[in-house]
């Protein structure tokens, strides 16, 4: 049995609907929707029979996975939105803000996708990428200032070091796990319904 759930990945941050576990132990409550049940964990949210949904109604129509991409792009614009918001609210916000910046919405995804521009420099007024040999880009500090460091000297700029909880992005994704499932079932469900599936 498929089922989708929210992770990122170290190349690219992501956000999006994809894996193959079945509902996590703490489940803090669920949503229904025609495309299935989307069951709330920790830090993710999983929705049942998401890829087989998605395959048999592109199948049925070839306009839907178009409008799915409509329907994820638009979650994932907002999550990122807040995403940013949320980093401003960090102690020392600088470098939150600094990589929060380089979160973009993916259009190409059927699924609600946030990717970081990893390659683009980091702006770094205490030491600029001018007085490096090799600069300092915003994939090299999106994991120190989203989960912070300080225990190792390469990590003495970041917030002291706080596990998985993560400063600004995962804080954002848990606040909004419901939200996101409700919104996307509910966008696949009108989706459905305007190409009369």
């Amino acid at each position: 049995m498929a089922c989708g759930e929210i992770f990122t990945t170290s190349k690219d941050l992501t956000v999006a609907f994809t894996s193959a576990f079945p509902n996590l132990p703490g489940d803090t409550g669920s949503t229904i929707g025609r495309a299935g049940q989307a069951a709330v964990a920790n830090n993710t949210v999983i929705v049942k029979d998401l890829f087989e949904t998605l395959r048999k109604f592109q199948q049925a129509d070839k306009k839907f996975s178009t409008e799915m991409r409509k329907v994820g792009y638009k979650i994932a614009q907002d999550l990122a939105g807040q995403v940013r918001v949320e980093a401003g609210t960090v102690s020392r916000s600088r470098q939150a803000i600094q990589v929060a910046r380089g979160l973009r919405a993916d259009s190409r995804e059927r699924i609600p996708t946030i990717k970081l521009r990893g390659s683009e420099q980091f702006i770094s007024k205490s030491r600029p990428n001018r007085n490096r040999k090799k600069p300092v880009t915003r994939a090299d500090v999106f994991f120190g200032a989203e989960f912070g460091g300080g225990v190792k000297p390469k990590t003495k700029q970041f917030l002291r070091h706080r596990g998985q909880s993560g400063y600004f992005f995962w804080p954002t994704v848990r606040k909004r796990k419901n939200e996101i499932a409700k919104e996307y079932l509910e966008g696949m469900d009108r989706v459905v319904k305007e190409l009369g599936l």
